[in-house]
């Protein structure tokens, strides 16, 4: 059944309003009045509906049920990656997502290649990111969209890091010294409901931020004696971490 997404406050008197997706189910999909769809609003709820009203700009659903959806994971993963070249961050964004994310903070470090600078660049940086996200929400069945922040410093970023429960950083300095730790450290987190994972650019941490970092007890692991590209980096961690978590 198709899936669309439509803001909260579109969902109300037991009618949803779609806007985004209606010249899509229009002319597209050429949907017709009474065809059943699922609309989701990105707090966790999914609504099965029935089309109403399909016009260029609107299309109105009945609403016929609503349920909690089954499938988010039960904990949360919030990824701090360090500000990558051009697209790669959308390549970040999209398969973070798919794996389960729950948001995203770009973060400026010594190493990165790219500098925002400005808060209004920022913003329209972060606006474009959260488009990559609604997409790839929609497209991979999640009933929630991850949050994509303008980019924050490091220092900004160990600070959130440490207000969850298991902080994590891979660090390639350990995995040259055939260091893997990471299966440890979930072992004894085997618990945990919210995690943090913080990614280098390009360039990985500067000699500085691996040192803060540390200084502040976040949990630093190796990824084994081959270096990853920073774009590999959340899809490899990711996934252990659901699987250690009973989510895969």
């Amino acid at each position: 059944m198709r899936r669309f997404f439509t803001e909260p406050n579109f969902i109300k008197d037991g009618i949803a309003e779609i806007f985004e997706d209606s010249k899509h189910i229009e002319k597209v999909l050429r949907m017709n009045v009474g065809d059943s769809i699922l609309v989701f609003d990105g707090t966790g709820t999914e609504y099965l509906a029935k089309l109403v009203s399909i016009e260029k700009n609107l299309c109105r659903a009945e609403i016929i049920e609503s349920q909690k959806s089954s499938s988010e994971p039960k904990i949360s993963v919030s990824l701090f990656q360090g500000l990558p070249k051009s697209g790669k961050m959308e390549t970040i964004i999209q398969k973070a997502v798919e794996l389960g994310v729950y948001e995203i903070f770009p973060v400026i470090m010594d190493r990165s290649v790219v500098q925002i600078k400005g808060s209004a660049a920022g913003e329209e940086k972060a606006t474009r990111w959260n488009k990559i996200s609604l997409e790839a929400s929609k497209q991979c069945g999640r009933s929630i969209v991850p949050k994509v922040y303008p980019p924050i410093t490091f220092d900004e970023a160990i600070k959130k890091l440490n207000s969850l429960e298991v902080p994590l950083m891979p660090y390639e300095e350990l995995g040259h010294q055939g260091l893997h730790g990471l299966k440890e450290i979930l072992t004894n987190h085997s618990h945990a409901k919210t995690f943090g994972l913080l990614v280098g650019p390009e360039g990985g941490f500067s000699d500085s931020e691996a040192k803060r970092a540390l200084d502040h007890g976040i949990n630093t692991f190796g990824l084994g004696p081959r270096i990853l590209r920073t774009e590999t980096v959340a899809s490899a961690v990711i996934p252990v971490i659901m699987y250690q978590s009973d989510e895969f």
